[in-house]
């Protein structure tokens, strides 16, 4: 929906819910208490991505590393630790390849290294060429393939076509990483590289892509095209459609990593629990842990 205007109106007005609308918020906190409920699985290895510090700007210092990125282009910089992910002889593990790539279907077209496909640069342990790591690189790799993801997000969030990026290691500690990613948009860039890390964690750790995970970007792109808007999930599925669990298994996810502000709020006595979201005005604080 668009920018509301006219006279000073009560949220209620602009919040009525309909039936089905309060039924799909019910099941909602629903998901969030089962959420907030689930622990891991004992004694099995679980993965970290710690983002540490961004800044937005136009970084010449990685300018002459990747001779795609396009002259002063603003990029954000994530420093980011990846810990505790399970070593793979295969490079990423072979169950997570399909999943990913069905969700990102334009992944396999990307280039890096050189000129390599991804094929041969993430999803195969081979050396290669261009690229100075040893195969064994894992936590490289990682981070790498987390730069590819979010790369593509970028793109159909902001609408902005082809970008590019880079991913700098530390000599120590080891698993600290720079990565670079061209957007226009610090928080476009903070969103996509939150929902790439969400979104491999759970392909390598459980096997799964996150609910949502494919509404991700459409979601992010409709707010940033109403940014003084506040929207209930009724508006959102009134004009992307879908599957409701999703659409709002994705509002949740971009809530709580910052990229929208999340209101609650209740319509009358019976105490049901609704929300409603707008945009964020400024990237989230960090740190911040996803696992």
């Amino acid at each position: 929906m668009g920018e509301r205007s006219g006279p000073s109106r009560s949220p209620s007005v602009d919040f009525l819910p309909q039936r089905s609308e309060t039924l799909r918020e019910s099941f909602q906190e629903k998901m969030r208490q089962r959420g907030s409920q689930r622990g891991g699985r004992g004694g099995e290895p679980h993965g970290e991505i710690r983002f540490l510090a961004m800044s937005h700007g136009p970084h010449p210092e990685v300018d002459r590393y990747n001779t795609r990125f396009l002259p002063g282009s603003p990029k954000l910089k994530a420093t980011l630790e990846v810990v505790g992910f399970s070593p793979q002889a295969e490079g990423i593990p072979p169950v997570a390849v399909p999943l990913l790539t069905d969700l990102f279907p334009n992944l396999l077209r990307h280039v890096c290294c050189g000129g390599n496909d991804i094929h041969t640069t993430l999803f195969r342990r081979r050396r290669r060429n261009g690229c100075a790591l040893p195969p064994t690189n894992h936590g490289t790799d990682l981070c790498h393939l987390m730069e590819h993801l979010a790369l593509e997000l970028v793109s159909a969030m902001s609408a902005s076509g082809a970008c590019s990026g880079i991913t700098c290691a530390y000599r120590e500690p080891p698993h600290r990483f720079d990565l670079f990613v061209e957007c226009p948009d610090p928080r476009v860039g903070a969103a996509a590289l939150r929902c790439a890390a969400h979104i491999l964690i759970a392909a390598l750790t459980r096997g799964e892509t996150p609910p949502g995970a494919g509404r991700y970007a459409e979601t992010a792109r409709y707010f940033l095209g109403r940014p003084r808007s506040v929207l209930n999930p009724g508006d959102l599925l009134a004009d992307l459609q879908g599957d409701p669990v999703q659409l709002e298994a994705a509002l949740r996810f971009l809530a709580g990593v910052g990229f929208l502000e999340e209101d609650r709020f209740t319509f009358d006595f019976s105490g049901t629990l609704l929300y409603r979201y707008r945009l964020a005005a400024d990237p989230p604080p960090l740190p911040l842990t996803l696992s």
